[in-house]
């Protein structure tokens, strides 16, 4: 052993009794303080163990991403797809409240009703709705609905088939026909739909009006309550053309409900006591205005 080894090994041995000699607390700064010198050595010693490591895994394929990202997409359609079918519980139940709050409020007896079935031919004429005879509901009873702050005619019953089943006409067939006014004025006519016209919208027909009515359109027209069939004031529609006759003059009226939507609608029913009296039941301009929820 050459005199540089044997001077290095006395020089390790004395230290370490040198550092024995040292109080507890002394030995433990010394260690603390080591700790902070090496720690950046030994933190970067473990992120080239973690690298050296993820060398080792195989990795993902382009098809293994695409897979991935085809199934984050599934996923995110799903969840699309139930928060589109919360919105229509959400929907229905809010028009099943509207429907109630409107029957509980109304001065007038009414039946809510639910539309179940159009025919595929005339869809646009007749409707089924799951009341009927154990509901009390009969012939040529008046249906309506709410449109904003009125009350709006939608047609009559022309038939009850069932305990809980009845046919109603629509406003818009031909064979509805209701006595209707002009808003504000006492002109007075027959209104009617027109069966087989080409329109992107239904329309009707108040015939036999005077030539000086002078009707202009956004003019409202509303049932007249002549024939004792259906009550006066009920909305039926505007004008959106006047057309002057040799005798008379007829306007053109698009009528205010949505006939392609109905789903909810309301029988008026004869309230006690009219049988026995020769007036018809009024109702008035704005009786029933629709709940906000």
């Amino acid at each position: 052993m050459s005199r540089f080894n044997l001077f290095f090994v006395f020089a390790f041995v004395g230290l370490v009794v040198w550092v024995t000699l040292f109080s507890p607390r002394l030995i433990g700064n010394i260690q603390e303080g080591a700790l902070v010198i090496f720690r950046p050595f030994m933190e970067a010693s473990d992120r080239l163990e973690e690298e050296v490591g993820d060398l080792g895994e195989e990795p993902v394929t382009q098809s293994e991403w695409r897979e991935r990202i085809l199934g984050v997409e599934r996923e995110r359609d799903q969840l699309r797809l139930e928060v589109t079918q919360l919105d229509e519980i959400l929907n229905e139940n809010n028009q099943l409240r509207r429907a109630l709050q409107y029957t509980e409020r109304s001065p007038i007896s009414l039946v809510a009703a639910r539309v179940v079935h159009r025919k595929p031919t005339v869809w646009h004429h007749t409707v089924l709705i799951d009341k009927g005879r154990s509901e009390g509901i009969e012939v040529d009873f008046p249906v309506v609905v709410p449109v904003g702050e009125e009350t709006a005619l939608v047609g009559k019953v022309s038939e009850v088939v069932g305990e809980h089943n009845a046919v109603i006409i629509l406003l818009i067939d031909e064979v509805c026909q209701v006595s209707a006014r002009l808003d504000g004025t006492q002109e007075q006519g027959i209104i009617s739909g027109e069966r087989g016209a080409m329109r992107l919208l239904p329309s009707l027909r108040l015939r036999y009006l005077t030539k000086e009515s002078g009707a202009y359109p956004g003019m409202k027209v509303y049932s007249s309550g002549a024939g004792e069939l259906f009550p006066p004031n009920l909305l039926i529609g505007e004008v959106v053309q006047f057309d002057v006759g040799v005798i008379d003059a007829e306007a053109l009226v698009i009528p205010s409900v949505d006939f392609s939507r109905l789903k909810d609608i309301f029988v008026l029913l004869p309230l006690k006591g009219t049988e026995e009296s020769d007036d018809p039941v009024e109702i008035p301009t704005r009786p029933l205005p629709a709940p906000s929820l």
